[in-house]
Order: structure tokens, then C-alpha cells, then sequence
């Protein structure tokens, strides 16, 4: 299906479809939103949002791939989701995902995931949650060197920093605009002026809905002590990972050794892009997901 769509105009398209839900589950209220196919069905995805954003942020994808009924729950702590009682670990999230497919998706649903959400999805999916997965820059670390150890080790001293801090002022480093402006200028690649615009809008009205300081720094710790290779030789799932070719958060070359640990799964990258696919090139990761899931 072509889509000649630019990805404001996709993600305006799905948030015309969308509905808000809310279900309570054994560990935490959850805030979801459901977007009905706009013809008869060709199956049914829920997406998992990456680190600090929430749903919004996956919307232009789900613009992209309207034959489809998609469910899209914001992160505990995150956008407008109560926080976890405990402590915001991967294996928290994991639990509370498998909660919600419960929940909320039959067996045949697609579970789809971005960034930190690939993470959790990847935990949950040891215990053959979904039917398959997409991946979508999957956060695959191995060993950080030069330029890529360094900003691992800025980021890593500002959320240890904005812990240390008084509460109110741990918040406000937190949430600062001039922070949340560097990150989306180093990760947004496209040159188009108008994306990149908009782009930044999407960072500065989504990058800091967080319920509290301890959600930001909990799971941030979570999105470093683990990763997809912490778990891709236990999925049996069928899976499809999407890489950006630039991704300053996983190499393509971590990409590929990820994607040797899977006992079955392929990888599809896209050229000119990095961390932000599913801002910059929302419908090519969605044509390489109905490709995916349409061959059965």
C-alpha cells in the first residue's frame, strides 16, 4: 500500500481514529487508546512506546497501517498511566505488559514495540506473549566505544545528578526544555526543516509527561541494565526488527549480531535515518510491518 502521506499528516490521521480506554489491572491502572481499522480488519497490534514519550509518539505509524485495529497503552508513569507501586524495572514493566495482552488482546495479536518499549516486549515475549513481534530500533547494546561511550556516560551522570537533587529540582532539570531540544536535535537526522520542526514540537509536548521524578530515573536505569540481547535466544516468536541505518542508540552493526541470537528473525533497515523512525520514516517501518505480518 503506498502512502504518500507525510508523517504530520499520518499521525493526524490516527489520532481521528482513536479511543480513550482505561482498565484496571492487577498491578496498576492503565491508560490505553484503541484505533479501529477503517475497513474490514486485517488484524489487530498493540504498540509499546519508547523511554519518557508515550503513545502519541507511535501515531504516525499507526496513521500508516489504517486496515488494521491497533491498541496503544501509555507505559505505567508515563503520559497519562499511574505510575507502578514498586520500582519501575524491566521486569516490572515486563509483568505489567503481560497483564495487559491479558487483558486486552486475543492470541493472534501482533505485539509492536519502539526503543526502551522493545526491551519490555522482549522480556514479556520469553513466555510466548503475542503472536509476533516487531521490533523497532531495538535498544541492542554491547560494548560502547568512542563517541557512543561518552554520551552514554553524559546521560548516565544527568539522570544520577537529577536523583540527587531535591524533588522539585530534580524535576525541573528533568523536564528542562533546553535538554529535551539537544536530545531531539542529536537524534532527528532528516534535513527537512518542516519534519524537524515538528519533530521537536512532539519532544517538547510528550519527552517529559512523566507521573513522577522516580518513574524518569527508575526506568532509565531499567533501559541501561538490560536489552534485547538479554533475551532474543529465549523468543520463539516469529520476529521482524527495524533498523534505523544511523541510530545513535544501537548500531547497525549491533543490529545484526542482535539478530544472529533470535532463533527466528529477520531484519529490515532503513537508509538516512536514526533513533526516530517512527517520526521520520513512519511509513516505511509500517510498509515492512504489514509485509511482515500479511506473509502469515
Amino acid at each position: 500500500m503506498e502512502m504518500t502521506q507525510t508523517p504530520q499528516e499520518l499521525s493526524k490521521t490516527a489520532l481521528a481514529r482513536a479511543t480513550r480506554h482505561e482498565v484496571q489491572l492487577p498491578s496498576v491502572k492503565t491508560t490505553y487508546w484503541s484505533y479501529p481499522a477503517n475497513q474490514v480488519s486485517a488484524g489487530t497490534i498493540v504498540f509499546i512506546h519508547g523511554y519518557r514519550g508515550n503513545h502519541h509518539g507511535l501515531e504516525a505509524i499507526i496513521g500508516a497501517l489504517p486496515e488494521f485495529n491497533v491498541i496503544a497503552p501509555d507505559l505505567p508513569g508515563f503520559g497519562e498511566a499511574a505510575p507502578l507501586a514498586g520500582k519501575h524495572s524491566v521486569l516490572a514493566y515486563a509483568n505489567w505488559l503481560t497483564e495487559f495482552m491479558d487483558a486486552v488482546a486475543q492470541p493472534d495479536t501482533i505485539l509492536l514495540a519502539h526503543s526502551f518499549g522493545t526491551i519490555v516486549a522482549a522480556a514479556a515475549a520469553q513466555s510466548g506473549l503475542a503472536n509476533r513481534l516487531v521490533l523497532i530500533n531495538p535498544v541492542s547494546k554491547f560494548e560502547r566505544r568512542g563517541r557512543d561511550k561518552v554520551l552514554e556516560q553524559l546521560t548516565d551522570g544527568f539522570y544520577s545528578f537529577s536523583g540527587m537533587l531535591p524533588e522539585s529540582a530534580g524535576i525541573v532539570l528533568l523536564k528542562n526544555p533546553v535538554m529535551v531540544r539537544v536530545m531531539s536535535e542529536v537524534l532527528a537526522k532528516t534535513k527537512n526543516k518542516q519534519l524537524r520542526s515538528w519533530i521537536h514540537k512532539q519532544h517538547d509536548e510528550n519527552f517529559s509527561e512523566f507521573a513522577e521524578r522516580r518513574v524518569a530515573i527508575e526506568a532509565y536505569a531499567a533501559s541501561t541494565s538490560m536489552s534485547v540481547s538479554s533475551y532474543a535466544s529465549s523468543i520463539n516468536n516469529q520476529t521482524l526488527l527495524i533498523a534505523g541505518e544511523l541510530d545513535d542508540i544501537t548500531n547497525l552493526a549491533d543490529q545484526q549480531r542482535v539478530l544472529r541470537m533470535f532463533p527466528h528473525a529477520e531484519l529490515d533497515v532503513i537508509r538516512g535515518v536514526g533513533h526516530l523512525v517512527h517520526y521520520e520514516t513512519p511509513a516505511a517501518a509500517a510498509e515492512f510491518t504489514r509485509n511482515f505480518i500479511l506473509r502469515g
